[in-house]
């Protein structure tokens, strides 16, 4: 008789396999679903929908023409349907995923860093305009973790993992260039640890330049097949990526000063509402502070610093903010909002890093830790807010335009010109109320929450999508040449006498 166990099942493995990660890294999941939740879950429990998701709820968007041609393959595994709670939950997922790598990558043993670290990435005010955007949300995960793969891959196996961490980083910018800032972030945090932690500087420069090498590669091979790509589709850079994009070898010097001077703004002025409000910008220069503490102690712990040693890390610090900020060698300063500043929380890695593993035997160094984890704390509290108070600014600017909208439609029916074989032009804006502007102040630089303004290119899909409102809507050239007519200049705004006119046989409605 054979009392030999049966061999498992390649899912069983893979279900064994995946048991084991979870309960090694506990906390930092833990912590990531807990504040992801706390953050999110209105965004994931009501239909939010801001200016591209209005329009976006059966699609991607752009793909190969802006040099994403990555999405025509996730199109494949992830269906172009705007889910809430399904791509909402799965965005968490892939983040923890990434999270626990980066943990993974820097070794950080203690589970309060690592729970804190896990707040500070989810939260982070990229991830509130991700999720703004949930048509894509899932993709700007993938994205972000096909990154950190690549990372991951590159510093553990220089000859083996040069050329998958290449076809990762590919894979990645083919879904959104903008986060080789993270990768960018995070090879130099890894040059900075190993200066702390290793006392031969040789083999820490000559991974330097591996680094550089891989950006390198993985940059310029996919620009390579971007324009192949293009070239076979018979397809064209669209006006939107090329008139994004901005390198030029003479302007170097210029993008750099642009790099620094934008990671200043971060941190002084609530650029981009990275940093969104006056409490959060204490919170992180109390971190900012400790941080620095932190750094100075692990200096002392480790021996036998010399000249050489202190200039490079000198030089790797001076440079991450750099890398951070990358993208601006790339990509014109108007195109660099939230969602491409994703390589500032490169920041919370840095603390991660140096206040892992310090002990707590002298005051200095209890209060180091005490104020950076009390820092933390107060920025994971303050992005909840801000992510939960942008989130109330989607709902009302849909309920305002669901209203307005209604109302105009019903006029619209109203008009004795209109027929079943009616061609619409809704053009113009329609004014909001006043108390956007005023309560809601953090939308004007917090990508993705702008407001939902359906008017600018979605109106027409907002109306057939969520109003149910199916009639054949002008084309943005027939709406352009009815606002150059002087007919169109006289007409009333809406929605006063003479707001509704037939002009070319298309019935025309002015908003603005």
């Amino acid at each position: 008789m054979d009392n030999r166990s049966p061999s498992p099942l390649l899912l069983e493995k893979a279900a064994l396999w995946l048991l084991a990660k979870c309960r090694e890294f506990l906390v930092p999941l833990a912590s990531t679903f807990a504040f992801g939740l706390f953050a999110f879950l209105f965004a994931f429990t009501n239909k939010l929908v801001n200016h591209d998701d209005a329009s976006a709820l059966f699609t991607k968007g752009a793909s190969t023409a802006i040099g994403r041609w990555g999405l025509e393959i996730v199109n494949k595994i992830l269906p172009d349907y705007s889910l809430p709670w399904f791509y909402g939950i799965l965005t968490l997922i892939l983040m923890a995923a990434a999270i626990c790598l980066i943990l993974h990558i820097f070794s950080v043993r203690s589970k309060l860093v690592q729970a804190l670290f896990a707040g500070a990435i989810i939260v982070f005010p990229s991830m509130t305009g991700v999720f703004s955007y949930m048509f894509m949300s899932s993709t700007y995960a993938i994205c972000y973790l096909f990154s950190v793969i690549a990372v991951y891959l590159v510093n553990k196996d220089s000859r083996k993992g040069f050329l998958p961490a290449v076809i990762f980083q590919i894979l990645s910018l083919s879904l959104y260039q903008a986060h080789i800032s993270v990768a960018a972030g995070l090879l130099v945090l890894i040059l900075i640890q190993r200066l702390l932690q290793e006392e031969d500087i040789r083999p820490i420069i000559q991974k330097g330049f591996l680094f550089v090498a891989f950006l390198i590669a993985s940059l310029g091979t996919y620009y390579a097949l971007t324009l192949l790509i293009q070239h076979f589709c018979g397809i064209t850079m669209d006006g939107y990526a090329s008139g994004s994009m901005s390198f030029s070898l003479a302007n170097i010097p210029s993008d750099i000063a642009e790099s620094y001077q934008t990671f200043f703004r971060y941190i002084t002025q609530s650029y981009l509402s990275l940093i969104p409000t006056p409490a959060s910008r204490a919170l992180h220069y109390l971190l900012f502070l400790s941080m620095g503490i932190a750094l100075f102690l692990r200096c002392r712990i480790q021996k036998n610093w010399h000249p050489g040693r202190i200039l490079l890390l000198a030089a790797m610090l001076v440079i991450l903010p750099l890398a951070m900020n990358c993208m601006h060698l790339f990509a014109t300063n108007d195109s660099i909002h939230t969602l491409v500043a994703f390589g500032f929380s490169s920041i919370y890695v840095l603390a991660a890093v140096l206040c892992d593993g310090i002990p707590t035997d002298t005051i200095l160094r209890r209060g180091m830790l005490n104020a950076a984890t009390l820092a933390l704390t107060g920025i994971i509290l303050v992005n909840s807010f801000v992510a939960n108070q942008s989130f109330l600014n989607l709902h009302l600017w849909y309920e305002n335009s669901y209203a307005f909208y209604t109302s105009l439609i019903a006029d619209i029916k109203m008009m004795p010109e209109f027929t079943e074989d009616t061609k619409l032009a809704v053009i113009g804006y329609y004014d909001a109320p006043d108390y956007f502007g005023e309560k809601f102040a953090i939308g004007n630089t917090l990508a993705g929450i702008y407001g939902f303004r359906p008017d600018v290119y979605s109106a027409d899909r907002f109306m057939e999508y969520y109003i149910g409102f199916p009639i054949e809507f002008a084309s943005y050239s027939e709406k352009a040449a009815i606002q150059a007519t002087s007919q169109y200049a006289d007409m009333a705004k809406y929605p006063y006498y003479g707001c509704m006119q037939i002009i070319d046989d298309i019935l025309v409605v002015k908003l603005s």
